[in-house]
């Protein structure tokens, strides 16, 4: 069996998560067993959706054996996710804007996480990898010198000829490691997400701790 300890002392996506739920569910004393490790790694890789982040928790719980908590920590999720989606249900595709998240400046390079994908979808929008297409450009950098290279971006023609710089829709997300392990902050990726998308709908606390507006005119 391995312990919590060391799980937290390692820095590997898959052990990180599985601390993480750890703690969520308040049992970091807990062990997991090397057969149920090798399970979440290989689910932890597939993870997508809302329903493969549930299915890695189950995982999780049924080594434990602690229903209860499983139980309340999934329907938390379940529950605000479908709060979310239900506030959405009428949005039409032309209220849902298109999409561009960039993992760094320069090079420029785009971000094109299934996982990512999907929790935009969620939020309201729809991912793109056409910068010209971009309604909303979304960076994800938490270096605090990002701010002086954000002007590097109009370099690029196609992002500079985007809807998305016309109407000042770039934000830069510097929460760290945001989005990185897919499942570890679902939640708060998903309403920063939200708030970003669709601010109409959507005030949750994160602007201005986990991203921020920035004006390039």
């Amino acid at each position: 069996m391995l312990p919590f300890l060391y799980f937290c002392s390692m820095q590997s996506n898959q052990e990180k998560l599985v601390a993480h739920f750890l703690e969520q569910l308040n049992l970091n004393n807990s062990t997991v067993s090397a057969e149920t490790h090798a399970k979440l790694t290989a689910q932890q890789s597939a993870i997508v959706s809302i329903e493969d982040v549930i299915a890695y928790i189950n995982t999780l719980g049924q080594e434990l054996n602690s229903d209860e908590n499983i139980n309340e920590l999934i329907e938390k999720i379940e529950d605000e996710t479908d709060i979310l989606i239900h506030k959405l249900k009428f949005i039409t595709a032309s209220d849902r804007p298109k999409v561009l998240v960039l993992d760094q400046i320069d090079p420029l390079k785009i971000n094109e996480s299934a996982y990512l994908q999907e929790s935009i979808k969620i939020a309201g929008g729809i991912p793109t990898i056409v910068a010209n297409e971009a309604d909303k450009i979304i960076l994800i950098d938490s270096d605090q010198n990002v701010f002086s290279r954000v002007p590097l971006l109009l370099n690029d023609s196609a992002i500079a000829q985007s809807k998305a710089i016309e109407l000042d829709q770039l934000f830069i997300i510097t929460k760290p490691n945001f989005a990185t392990i897919p499942g570890y902050d679902y939640l708060i990726e998903l309403e920063s997400l939200a708030e970003i998308l669709q601010p109409k709908y959507f005030v949750y606390g994160h602007e201005g701790k986990d991203w921020l507006q920035f004006q390039l005119k």
